[in-house]
């Protein structure tokens, strides 16, 4: 016990230990990006000792059989979908391209999730260009809510526009709040990992995304079974959704999103 409050104290400094009775413990989900280009890596994060949604890259040399995995362990399992960048960046096979048409984004989204039978949800992979236009947000989010998943913005544009346009559609939707390794130094993912809390402790929760680099997994391995004594709920993403309530008229009203 000892050494289990030292190791809460060294890699969550200044976290309360015991959870305050009566009040609700915050709650934390964490999704783990890029899976499937590493059977070793992809089966690491499956391993973790928590509710850690696996995003797996359609067509990606071992993203079905990871997928399999996935969902076998009781992981929820997420379309990573490629889209297009402002930085026009190399996309992944059957990546959302910009100059799209409608039928050409849903065929594209339509094979994705055929690759990834598994999926409760899609996120966005890069697409710092694409989540800034409503209007392909809006195909994209009406497509999801025909096939009952959600969405996930990972924000990688400060001017996305795809959680406002779930949002508007009715499409249950969250927002990451925190990038826990942009930065694979184990001291800066420990303090994303903290900022993580912070942020759950003041909203009540709070979303992560990650990378299966080993320095994650390894940060990963020690904290998470650390998360019940300190009074930290490790919860399944789906958990954390908002769920608009949207009438008909709204659903079928074109979207529109107000500068």
């Amino acid at each position: 016990m000892a050494r289990r409050i030292l190791t809460l104290a060294l890699l969550l400094p200044g976290l309360l230990i015991s959870s305050v009775s009566g009040l609700a413990a915050p709650r934390i989900a964490i999704i783990i990006d890029d899976l499937g280009y590493s059977r070793q890596q992809g089966q690491a994060i499956i391993d973790l000792p928590a509710p850690v949604a696996c995003a797996v890259i359609p067509f990606s040399p071992h993203g079905r059989r990871l997928a399999e995995r996935a969902s076998l362990a009781g992981k929820e399992v997420l379309v990573h979908m490629p889209m297009a960048t402002q930085g026009h960046q190399k996309l992944d096979r059957g990546g959302l391209q910009n100059g799209m048409d409608e039928p050409q984004l849903l065929e594209a989204v339509r094979q994705a999730l055929g690759q990834i039978p598994q999926a409760r949800g899609l996120n966005n992979h890069m697409g710092s260009a694409l989540t800034e236009q409503p209007q392909t947000m809006g195909w994209l989010m009406a497509e999801l809510k025909a096939h009952q998943l959600f969405f996930v913005d990972s924000r990688t544009s400060s001017h996305t526009v795809a959680q406002q346009v779930a949002q508007q559609v009715g499409l249950p939707n969250a927002r990451r709040d925190v990038f826990l390794d942009n930065n694979r130094n184990p001291v800066s993912i420990n303090q994303q990992f903290n900022r993580l809390i912070r942020l759950a402790r003041q909203h009540g929760q709070a979303i992560a995304i990650g990378h299966p680099y080993p320095e994650t997994v390894h940060y990963l391995q020690q904290v998470l079974p650390l998360m019940e004594e300190a009074g930290i709920d490790v919860v399944p993403v789906s958990s954390l959704l908002s769920t608009p309530a949207v009438t008909t008229a709204t659903s079928q009203a074109s979207v529109n999103i107000r500068p």
